[in-house]
């Protein structure tokens, strides 16, 4: 009996070992930084309008944007987002305001400020989960290959919106360069010219 009891007790602690954390290890806690493709400037067709986003690099343990909605005659709105370091995760609040910078009050029952938790994370893609009043049901970002950013939203009433942003940058070099080369097939085509006369 004895010797069933001494058995019991030492299979006990082998399976108390088994499943406890070998060496007080933590999971990694993660960092702001994980974040930092999220810098840019980009802008797209949204809404018959046009939609800008800013993201400034992770600094102090927060990435921050600036959003702005406008159609050709008024701004709709801007909107602040403020991602965050907390408890080993991220949280992304944001505010929404008027053309006057006055917090937007979509109602008097749900928070003027949308807080989400970080449900996944993995190369150049990020989605979180609404948790307060009023707050989206989820909201992810997403970085292309091809160097296109995607938004992609689950409003509070179920409805699903996919916003695509190109880089600001991008397109003013694109820009620039078929100027570029417009100029200098008209200083081409004025110098033949002249040759030929």
């Amino acid at each position: 009996m004895r010797s069933l009891q001494s058995s019991l007790i030492i299979l006990t602690f082998i399976a108390e070992l088994a499943s406890a954390d070998i060496g007080g290890e933590e999971k990694p806690k993660l960092s702001i930084n994980a974040l930092s493709w999220l810098a840019g400037q980009r802008q797209g067709p949204h809404d018959d309008g046009l939609l800008e986003q800013t993201w400034l690099a992770p600094r102090s343990g927060t990435v921050t944007a600036l959003v702005r909605s406008s159609e050709e005659s008024a701004t709709r709105f801007v909107e602040i987002i403020h991602v965050r370091e907390i408890n080993g995760s991220l949280e992304l609040n944001l505010q929404i305001f008027n053309n006057s910078l006055e917090p937007d009050r979509m109602s008097a029952t749900h928070s003027p400020i949308h807080k989400f938790e970080l449900t996944e994370i993995g190369d150049r893609y990020v989605f979180f989960r609404g948790v307060s009043s009023g707050a989206h049901r989820s909201l992810s970002y997403q970085l292309s290959d091809e160097n296109i950013f995607f938004i992609r939203i689950e409003t509070n009433v179920g409805e699903k919106i996919e916003v695509e942003l190109k880089s600001i940058l991008v397109e003013e070099k694109i820009l620039k360069d078929k100027n570029q080369r417009e100029t200098e097939r008209r200083t081409r085509q004025k110098f033949e010219q002249s040759a030929t006369t």
